[in-house]
């Protein structure tokens, strides 16, 4: 096995989604984090599988293997970044997300879905946002 570098696209948010991969094949990088949001890829657009499949195409252009992140900081809520998380009451939108995360890793070919738990909601049992954790990983 042998150590092959990437570069989350979120770090590329001024550049569009072509132009950032042209710059990491440039640089050297074997791979890319894709950062699903409205700023590179949005999962819940219309589309999905003609505009993932226009992505595979310029990702095997480039020689870049990929791999979805679902961390960005305000596509559920635009008002608290990284709202809901998958403990908090309300995580149906988040669990839709991580869902949309897959099958969009199904059209692109990408091994690995890169999913964040969250921080507890302020005030929280423990106990109460660990069963809710598992019981949205389920």
């Amino acid at each position: 096995m042998s150590l092959r570098y990437g570069y989350v696209t979120n770090g590329l948010t001024s550049h569009r989604l072509p132009d950032a991969l042209e710059l990491l094949a440039d640089a050297g990088y074997d791979g890319v984090a894709l950062t699903l949001d409205h700023v590179h890829f949005d999962p819940v657009a219309p589309d999905l599988e003609g505009r993932a499949a226009d992505l595979r195409d310029l990702l095997d252009w480039y020689g870049l293997d990929p791999v979805v992140e679902t961390g960005a900081r305000f596509a559920l809520d635009p008002r608290r970044k990284h709202r809901p998380t998958l403990m908090d009451e309300d995580r149906g939108r988040r669990i839709d997300w991580v869902c949309a995360a897959i099958d969009t890793a199904h059209q692109l070919g990408a091994p690995v879905v890169s999913i964040w738990s969250g921080a507890p909601e302020p005030g929280a049992a423990r106990d109460e946002a660990w069963q809710r954790l598992r019981a949205s990983c389920e």
